[in-house]
């Protein structure tokens, strides 16, 4: 049972209120926990809103934008739009992201990060030589964030909300292998021994960010969180035949998905983590509350943020269309 009940989270993501018509972002927003964040800022924005989903799945989109509280009678131009993006390609993520940035000069003031993959393929690597999950869960974020952070500053400097979820797995990491950054030996050798080190290493990747990017940036609010147990439809749209078989007996697999946080609960809670998070970078638990910052007692911790970081840039700028 959370400690947080419920009914505080909804009444404090309705106590915001904004003097100026916030723009938000949803990277994934199509399906699952990414459509259920959406969902609730519309709700707590009244439709006051710049709302934009990011993915593939137009139809799924058009159908999320169409139910969602529309603006007010005195701002009938808000914006309530998709863009179509294969975030497995990083020249795609580059080029959505100029048109963001052209499209909201004023500047952005959210971007969720929702995108996920499960998948047990192994490496699979995308015309860019990047594998196509890591591109997914990791690098397409950080391009995303890099590109967008002229928009961010731009909504900070006008004395706006500037602030970034990556919805993924806070709490979960582990010490980075030093020795394999960017995963290529664990994804060739992916294994059922193997997967836990690639969800942990994922995990830490994504608290190495944010704190990147929080420590280069100290105004703006930089958090990697954990939704906790939701049923969403990822297995269901899963890469992996596998994992789409095996959708339907989920809960005969998995009973505790029983017991799971339903995705408007979920919405809710890390709405209201994002909207309370300090600046700089912070990491927020299922239930919406600051769990702390990852690294104490890990003497490899601040080198392994460094060498991340510059693995980093030199993938995502590979994958800057020419």
């Amino acid at each position: 049972m959370p400690s947080l009940k419920l009914s505080d989270v909804r009444a404090s993501n309705a106590a915001w209120n904004p003097a100026y018509a916030p723009v938000a972002i949803f990277v994934g927003g199509t399906s699952g926990i990414g459509k259920a964040v959406a969902e609730a800022f519309a709700r707590t924005t009244k439709g006051n809103a710049h709302i934009v989903l990011i993915g593939r799945n137009r139809t799924a989109a058009e159908s999320i934008l169409s139910k969602l509280p529309p603006p007010p009678n005195e701002s009938p131009n808000l914006a309530r739009e998709f863009l179509s993006c294969d975030l497995s390609r990083i020249p795609n993520v580059h080029l959505t992201t100029a048109a963001l940035v052209n499209r909201f000069p004023q500047g952005i003031n959210f971007l969720f990060l929702t995108a996920g993959a499960m998948s047990f393929s192994g490496l699979d690597l995308n015309e860019d030589g990047i594998d196509k999950q890591l591109a997914l869960q990791y690098y397409s974020r950080w391009a995303f964030i890099s590109d967008l952070l002229p928009a961010l500053r731009a909504a900070r400097a006008a004395g706006q909300d500037a602030r970034v979820s990556a919805i993924h797995t806070a709490g979960r990491g582990g010490p980075i292998d030093l020795n394999d950054i960017g995963l290529v030996n664990t994804l060739t050798d992916l294994r059922l021994k193997t997967m836990g080190k690639l969800i942990s290493q994922l995990a830490s990747y994504q608290d190495l960010m944010v704190e990147s990017f929080g420590e280069r940036n100290p105004s703006i609010s930089f958090a990697h969180t954990f939704p906790g147990l939701v049923d969403t439809p990822l297995m269901k749209v899963s890469s992996s035949k596998i994992m789409r078989m095996l959708y339907p007996v989920r809960y005969l697999l998995f009973p505790p998905l029983w017991w799971a946080m339903s995705a408007e609960e979920c919405g809710e809670r890390q709405l209201y983590g994002i909207l309370n998070a300090p600046a700089g970078a912070s990491r927020i638990t299922s239930e919406g509350t600051d769990m702390g910052l990852n690294g104490q007692g890990d003497k490899t911790w601040a080198e392994a943020r460094e060498k991340l970081w510059a693995h980093t840039e030199k993938v995502v700028g590979k994958g800057v269309s020419s």
